[in-house]
């Protein structure tokens, strides 16, 4: 089953609010079986809606509209409708009766534009809008199915629901089945060039996607077919043949965010942290501390963003910043040996750069940041070149910084 999803009002065409309705209903559609083809706005006029409608309808199974079914003059979605299937509006008693119901609930009177809800299209079966007062339509023409909801998120999630349940009593749904693995420390690029191989004797009922985000990439697995347990053992095998391809890129820790992991490795090796922050303004703290209990083994941080609190509060040596200046691999090793020592912990980030707009020179241009782990054994430290906003460039720092420790600390003896 192919479905596509219209979505209807200018309040989204003009960027007032954003479209989450159709994310949501992606998603669920795709959890019980029908494939999403296409996701469509649309402005509040009779013809676009139309020119939309007919284009989906000549190419899925079902259309899902969401908005323009409130009681006020720009909600056009249900007299566009009755108009599109040669229709007339009635008078629907039972629909009447629960808007009525509804506001009496409230202790408050239904207007005649309310009252006005329960006009709809003589051709329709009215779905029972249990959150709210417009009820949902649905049409039936050629083979097609046309569903037509309110675009209050909490009615239309039920709404769907309740629509789903037709749609088995009369069509036969197939399996889709997703599967998202995460991998760390390797880019869309190379994580394709090695995987290349394998991802070509894929079977052909098993679809793969790239999906980068800012803390891993992830890498979507999708099958549809008939078997649902064919379908899982299928894919579940495929990502066991990769685990031995990619190798440590896999993390067994998942969908946790870098934070995350970090927090938990810390406390299941019993170990300490710190921070020493420059231009990331404390920024590797605040991600850290954002995660429940943290405080177990966060020890604390200093933003030393000036030299004067470099050298009088952190102890950097002076010379150092002189000879090597304060953008430099030297500094911050300094600086995350001396927040070690400060606070007492067993590992210290610390950062140093030109996060930008301003402050570039000839040799050192915007987005050059250096970072730096201090450990029990000595100092790792790195300089990179940040192409990006400033922003961007501070969150990129921070989190590059707490992978390269959690790689430090997965290859720790635990605890126990």
């Amino acid at each position: 089953m192919t479905s596509d999803l219209i979505t209807i009002g200018d309040e989204i065409l003009i960027g007032q609010i954003v479209d989450t309705n159709s994310a949501w209903m992606a998603n669920f559609l795709e959890e019980n079986g029908i494939m999403v083809r296409q996701i469509t706005s649309v402005s509040d006029t009779k013809d676009h809606i139309i020119s939309s409608l007919t284009a989906s309808l000549a190419e899925v199974d079902i259309v899902f509209l969401t908005g323009g079914l409130g009681p006020t003059n720009d909600d056009i979605t249900k007299k566009t409708l009755s108009d599109f299937f040669g229709d007339k509006l009635i008078l629907d008693d039972s629909v009447l009766k629960h808007i009525l119901a509804f506001f009496k609930e409230r202790g408050r009177e239904a207007n005649d534009l309310t009252k006005a809800q329960a006009l709809v299209p003589s051709k329709c079966k009215i779905i029972k809008n249990k959150f709210g007062t417009a009820p949902a339509m649905w049409f039936e023409h050629d083979g097609k199915i046309i569903v037509s909801m309110p675009g209050v998120p909490s009615e239309m999630r039920q709404i769907m629901k309740d629509a789903l349940l037709l749609i088995k009593e009369q069509k036969v749904l197939g399996e889709i089945i997703h599967k998202t693995i995460f991998l760390r420390g390797i880019v869309e690029s190379h994580l394709a060039e090695m995987i290349s191989s394998w991802e070509n004797s894929l079977p052909k009922d098993i679809k793969l996607a790239y999906l980068p985000s800012r803390s891993c990439l992830k890498l979507r697995f999708t099958a549809r077919g008939a078997d649902r347990l064919g379908l899982t053992h299928l894919i579940e095998q495929n990502i066991d043949s990769l685990k031995e391809i990619v190798g440590s890129y896999y993390s067994d820790y998942q969908t946790h965010l870098d934070e995350e992991m970090l927090v938990m490795l810390l406390k299941k090796k019993g170990k300490s942290f710190s921070t020493a922050e420059s231009c990331t303004g404390g920024n590797i703290a605040k991600l850290t501390t954002s995660i429940a209990g943290s405080s177990s083994c966060f020890k604390g941080s200093l933003i030393a963003y000036s030299e004067d609190i470099k050298i009088n509060v952190l102890n950097v040596d002076s010379d150092i910043i002189k000879e090597f200046g304060v953008v430099s691999e030297q500094v911050v090793s300094a600086m995350a040996v001396e927040s070690r020592k400060m606070f007492g912990s067993d590992y210290s980030i610390s950062t140093s750069g030109i996060a930008g707009p301003t402050g570039a020179t000839n040799e050192l241009p915007v987005g050059t940041i250096c970072y730096a782990i201090a450990t029990p054994s000595g100092v790792h430290a790195f300089t990179k070149q940040y192409n990006s906003d400033r922003v961007t460039n501070v969150s990129r720092v921070s989190l590059d910084s707490i992978r390269y420790l959690n790689s430090i600390l997965e290859n720790l003896p635990s605890l126990d």
